[in-house]
């Protein structure tokens, strides 16, 4: 259910709004070209085309209609809804309670969020939103899509802003997305030549991502209606905006999973219990989206299969098995990420017909983005398979540890900067980040283990990570004396690493 936004949150979404204005000011077209971030392979990118549309961003915060939304999907900060008829507009962008909340620490970040949102709502002619989600900035598929798909992809213009603002405030590093995912990304793009690992798991992102994304519309779909009359229509059945939805329902049915839609009482409409089936698939994808987001390549020697251990993210790539393009090798990363996580809750309905339902929720894209990734498919598909040799793969596994080691010691830098900061500020709100650090050091002191493990992490860095550890904490415990006993264990693991 969605609400009106109460006068201390439509407070709260001007302060937004007149962020983002400040942010869209910033994007002339020679301040966007200097981001790159259309510098994709293929043909050269139109940037004057890109601010055109980058330009009309602050413009729809004004013209559309915000709501809040108490039950949006954790995976969503906020939804921008499109309604489903002949001539597709926008009804409204529904916001998580968080993102019109007290505090201002993070308007900034709320800002970004509905740049994202604010892009799938520009349209260019009638009912025609181009703006979708093929790569996000977190993921696999990111710097991997060509410039005019970049363009058409929502989270392009929210590294746009990124640019802008880290150039505008002298703060590189201040709002782009780091991680053990982006630093392995990274990596794995430097050596597309020794091995197409990297490509295969941009595909296996995209994939899963417009799967994701096309189990929502079911579900949405599931609980349409129909009349009677429009129903036996012989040329409805072709209905361009209804007929892929209508062929995964098919599916689902000849599969045995739901009964077909029929008439009853005047509307074709399907049963409550098969809505309630058709419901649970975007959880699963939701965890699968997850599950990928999660993976951490560990590259061995030997091994005839892929394997994907959910709880710690480990995909064990043997080097045999990498001896293909990036479409057939992202086809066995597909299989091993649904195999490993056959066993959570959310994959029990499906767990018999995952690889197909997963490969149809593709193939039964909304029209647009079926022709969208079409194209990228041929992108990736122009790549040769390569075997690697066995010291480049060995190689190339420590380089991955390595960056993933770089990229830990510059975040917990930043994040040691802004720490005494953030303490001192005077709104609880703001202040109340601060407490979930410790699970924040926590997964990175386990990511340094598991690193250990494999490639030695040198002394003078385990000191240098140990004192920074030791600095924040005390910020930290200042703040919120409670979070000591946490942080003083994490100290001793880190210290403890041989």
């Amino acid at each position: 259910m969605t609400r009106d936004l109460s006068p201390a949150e439509q407070q709260v979404l001007a302060t937004i709004t007149a962020r983002i204005d400040a942010i869209v000011a910033l994007g002339t077209v020679a301040e966007l070209s200097a981001t790159t971030v259309l510098n994709g392979p293929g043909a050269a990118p139109d940037y004057q085309a890109f601010q055109q549309r980058f330009a009309r961003l602050g413009r729809r915060m004004r013209e559309v209609r915000f709501v809040v939304r108490e039950d949006l999907p954790a995976t969503m900060g906020a939804n921008t809804v499109i309604t489903n008829g002949e001539v597709p507009s926008v009804q409204e962008i529904q916001l998580r309670p968080s993102l019109v909340g007290p505090g201002t620490r993070n308007l900034t970040d709320r800002a970004l969020t509905l740049v994202h949102e604010l892009s799938h709502s520009l349209q260019e002619g009638i009912g025609d939103h181009p703006v979708k989600d093929y790569a996000y900035r977190s993921g696999w598929a990111w710097t991997y899509l060509s410039a005019e798909v970049a363009r058409s992809n929502a989270d392009t213009y929210v590294e746009a802003a990124v640019m802008l603002l880290e150039r505008s405030e002298n703060a590189w590093g201040q709002y782009q997305r780091f991680g053990r995912l982006a630093a392995r990304r990274g990596q794995l793009a430097r050596r597309s030549g020794a091995t197409t690992l990297g490509g295969a798991l941009a595909w296996l992102d995209i994939m899963v991502n417009r799967a994701w994304v096309r189990a929502g519309d079911c579900e949405s779909f599931a609980r349409t209606t129909f009349t009677e009359a429009k129903w036996k229509t012989p040329e409805w059945a072709v209905w361009k905006r209804h007929a892929r939805s209508l062929a995964l329902e098919n599916l689902l049915a000849s599969w045995g999973y739901i009964t077909e839609r029929t008439v009853r009482g005047g509307v074709a409409c399907l049963l409550p219990r098969d809505q309630t089936v058709v419901a649970q698939l975007f959880p699963y994808l939701s965890e699968l989206k997850h599950a990928v987001d999660r993976i951490d390549p560990r590259l061995v020697e030997r091994g005839d299969r892929i394997t994907f251990e959910p709880a710690s993210g480990t995909l064990r790539v043997p080097r045999g098995t990498v001896d293909r393009a990036p479409l057939a090798l992202a086809e066995l990363l597909l299989d091993a990420v649904i195999e490993g996580t056959v066993g959570l809750p959310e994959a029990k309905p499906f767990a018999q017909r995952a690889r197909e339902l997963v490969r149809a929720l593709v193939d039964q894209d909304r029209d647009a983005e079926r022709q969208v990734v079409a194209t990228l498919r041929s992108v990736f598909a122009a790549v040769p398979a390569v075997l690697p040799t066995a010291d480049r793969w060995a190689d190339l596994a420590v380089e991955l540890d390595a960056a993933v080691l770089d990229d830990l010691r510059s975040r917990w830098e930043r994040v040691a900067k802004d720490i005494p900061t953030v303490a001192g500020l005077p709104d609880e709100v703001d202040r109340e980040v601060l407490t979930g650090l410790a699970g924040y050091f926590a997964e990175d002191v386990e990511l340094l283990r598991a690193v250990n493990g494999r490639t030695p992490v040198p002394q003078d860095v385990r000191r240098e990570l140990a004192a920074t550890l030791k600095e924040a904490a005390l910020h930290i415990t200042n703040a919120y004396p409670g979070q000591r006993p946490e942080l003083d264990r994490l100290r001793v693991r880190l210290e403890a690493l041989a």
